[in-house]
């Protein structure tokens, strides 16, 4: 007997129903964000009121309440809210006393300074321009140039040789009180307030604006989802120059306490003792990442604490969470969030026992006063269960992209019919599927294809981790001379490295289709990741060249 439709489904029927009369656009579901999520965990909403309402505001509300509890810490500094408050006034007077308008450069690591100085621009009205001190000085110059950032905050000699003026974050912990409060009034919410860089499709790097109110809405998405509150401690491993980290920055305005770990340079040691030694309640990592973790010793035991983890930056497979399930401690909930830099997602609470996809986990239903469409080549609206690329709009989503000093609509083009929203073409292909979900298959410029046959990496990839001797796989497309050879990379499990490879390659042979077969399996020791634990693809191809 067919089981009754889920409550999603049924709103998504509702919501499909209604895109006829929006031009195609498939609205957010009456679905609420905690959906399928955490139950019987009491938080305080931060919903709309929070949204629009200045971040300083509600930090000052939170000060007020629980000036003694801590607000965020990191291997070597901790603060409570009322130091942090103290820290952001004396660093945004140093600001306004520095002489130099224009933008400010936050150059400095995965840190508690990091928070104080993206506050403390809030505080003196200044746009924040959200770098990372562990890049290469070449990349971040050139960050410079294309922001016109002529002031960085930056800790020791970081920034010295950038040709612009520093202020050293020492600032902002000068002792006594600072001459004046932070002011929640100094930028307006519907401003630029930070500017995130990315790299662009051209190959060179874009940088994305977003407005106070655009990064609450998804601060509030994140708060109300999890049920963040004062007994939480949250463990971010990402920098506070990406958008996951910027959003998981203000994380401290539900009174949750922010723990920040510089994973580059601490490395999976300072992830175990951070894990193990302080009570860590929720976990923000991307899916390589977590995949590292549930390989290392004594993982289920740092893992103990756990009442959440917010996958996001890649895509989550079923075998992530079918292994995540069998390490976190009972009722322990793992969402999975999709989006862009430029604008919101999807985000769904997902459950080894989810079937929407062999190989991904559902990107989910879409987040709050988010719209979607999924169109054909010919840009018309693809019915349920078809691929097509997925456009987004919101009018929470960045205003656009800051160039030489100012703010253009880059790739978010304002919808004829409402210029409050913005239109984004993700280049992600995408599905929505027959129970009303929706299933993100990767990029649209990174589609592989071997032998005019399309290869879905990640289904290779799955296929490699069912060996129980692969404890991580990782397959890329080389191309070289017009030819492309998927490369596959793998991590063995204790013991099993020997002669590994060549009982992969029989496995795989077995199982795949020959234009799907890795044209090389390489051993490792462990996988490369980027300072925010993702991937490094680029790393992997450079192995053996």
């Amino acid at each position: 007997m067919e089981s009754a439709p889920s409550e999603h489904t049924r709103a998504m029927a509702r919501a499909l129903e209604r895109a006829a009369s929006r031009g195609g656009w498939l609205a957010t579901p009456e679905v609420a964000v905690d959906y399928r999520g955490p139950v019987d965990v009491c938080f305080l909403p931060f919903g709309d009121a929070g949204r629009d309402r200045p971040a300083l505001a509600t930090l000052a509300s939170v000060v007020a309440r629980q000036p003694g509890r801590e607000a965020c810490e990191d291997a070597e500094r901790s603060l409570s809210f009322a130091e942090l408050w103290r820290a952001v006034g004396h660093l945004a007077a140093a600001i306004r006393d520095s002489g130099l308008d224009g933008p400010v450069g936050i150059l400095l690591g995965n840190r508690v300074d990091y928070p104080v100085a993206v506050l403390a621009c809030l505080a003196a009205g200044r746009i924040s321009v959200l770098l990372d001190a562990s890049f290469p000085e070449s990349r971040n110059e050139a960050l410079l140039r294309l922001t016109g950032v002529r002031l960085v905050i930056a800790a020791g000699d970081d920034g010295a040789n950038l040709g612009v003026a520093r202020l050293p974050i020492a600032a902002a912990f000068t002792s006594g009180e600072p001459a004046a409060a932070p002011d929640p009034a100094a930028l307006g919410l519907d401003e630029t307030a930070f500017v995130l860089c990315t790299s662009g499709s051209t190959g060179e790097p874009k940088a994305i604006a977003y407005s106070q109110r655009g990064v609450l809405h998804q601060v509030r998405a994140l708060i109300d989802a999890l049920h963040l509150s004062e007994r939480d401690r949250f463990l971010l491993v990402t920098s506070g120059a990406a958008i996951a980290g910027l959003f998981s920055l203000f994380t401290m305005l539900s009174g949750c306490t922010l723990h920040l770990l510089p994973l580059s340079r601490l490395g999976f040691g300072g992830l175990r003792r951070a894990l193990t030694t302080r009570p860590v309640t929720v976990l923000r990592a991307s899916p390589s990442l977590l995949r590292s973790i549930a390989v290392l010793p004594g993982a289920r035991e740092m893992l103990a604490g756990l009442r959440a983890v917010r996958a996001s930056g890649e895509p989550l497979l079923r075998a992530d969470v079918e292994m995540l399930s069998r390490l976190l401690p009972t009722g322990c909930v793992i969402l999975n969030g999709y989006g862009s830099t430029e604008v919101p997602g999807a985000a769904w609470f997902c459950r080894p026992e989810d079937q929407q996809d062999p190989v991904r986990t559902a990107a989910g239903v879409l987040d709050p006063e988010t719209e979607a469409m999924i169109v054909d080549v010919d840009g018309q609206p693809c019915p349920p269960g078809e691929t097509g690329e997925l456009l987004i709009r919101s009018r929470y989503a960045a205003l656009g992209e800051w160039r030489e000093g100012g703010l253009t609509a880059g790739r978010l083009v304002p919808d004829p019919a409402d210029p409050g929203l913005r239109i984004y073409r993700t280049g992600d292909l995408a599905r929505l599927t027959p129970d009303g979900a929706f299933v993100v298959l990767g990029r649209m410029d990174r589609m592989v294809k071997v032998n005019g046959q399309r290869v879905e990496l990640a289904e290779v990839e799955t296929e490699l981790r069912r060996s129980p001797e692969v404890a991580q796989a990782a397959v890329v497309a080389d191309t070289r001379a017009g030819r492309v050879i998927l490369r596959a990379f793998v991590v063995a499990t204790d013991g099993c490295a020997d002669g590994l490879a060549g009982r992969l390659r029989e496995a795989t042979r077995r199982a795949l289709p020959g234009f799907m077969q890795p044209g090389t399996i390489e051993v490792l020791k462990g996988l490369p990741l980027l300072p925010g634990g993702k991937l490094d693809e680029r790393g992997l191809l450079a192995l053996g060249v």
